[in-house]
């Protein structure tokens, strides 16, 4: 595949993209088109991150303006048993451009149910308030490993200030309005925010590195 220049400096690497990993998007396209492409969220993708059978929700068109190619970069060694191990954040995958839905970006949607909507996605809300706290508690233990630790070390600095936002996120969601619902959409989450478990999830960790947060976080607002 043609060397294809990422967007604002996002993508970084230095060799020939061997894949691209496509947004969802209608029809079939003989080469990589983010111009000509139809993007789309498909509803089943919501319906599932909401995580329940009675509420279903349209396919939402996503203009291609913001879809941006961007490396995925994966915190490894996170283990806590481990004294020796220090987490490693690297690209994942170097030679695979990932399109991702731009942070910060509206769409406007419609959901079906016979049910109330609003219990509906306070539960989902609810599940997940529980994987992120998950993913704190995590964090937390891992930022231990570099206790003593003064000079600056990548991964310590984007765990801090990812503890940091995580913390603001759980309690804005506490004093939130009741017409706006946070669930986590899409691929690119780990094992930490896949579910709640009884024990440590050992997978590694998915970082928006722009942000400093997960992937895939986004707000439902009823209108």
């Amino acid at each position: 595949m043609k060397k294809i220049k990422g967007q604002d400096g996002r993508f970084s690497y230095t060799d020939s993209i061997k894949f691209v990993y496509p947004f969802y998007q209608y029809g079939m396209y003989e080469e990589y088109e983010p111009s000509n492409a139809q993007y789309y969220i498909p509803g089943s993708s919501i319906k599932g991150a909401v995580g329940s059978s009675l509420i279903s929700f349209d396919d939402i068109r996503v203009d291609g303006q913001n879809i941006s190619l961007r490396n995925l970069y994966k915190l490894q060694n996170i283990r806590t048993d481990s004294a020796e191990e220090k987490p490693k954040l690297g690209i994942f995958f170097p030679k695979v451009a990932i399109e991702t839905l731009d942070s910060g970006t509206e769409l406007n949607g419609e959901l079906f149910t016979g049910e109330n909507p609003v219990a509906v996605l306070q539960d989902a809300q609810q599940r997940s308030t529980d994987k992120l706290k998950q993913l704190l508690k995590q964090i937390n233990a891992i930022l231990l490993k570099y206790e003593g630790e003064s000079r600056e070390i990548k991964e310590k600095d984007i765990l801090c200030l990812m503890k940091s936002k995580l913390e603001t996120l759980l309690r804005e969601i506490s004093s939130t309005d009741q017409r706006r619902y946070l669930i986590i959409l899409g691929g690119y989450k780990g094992l930490n925010l896949s579910g709640v478990f009884p024990h440590e999830a050992a997978g590694a960790i998915y970082i928006d590195t722009e942000n400093k947060l997960p992937h895939g976080l986004a707000w439902i607002r009823l209108e």
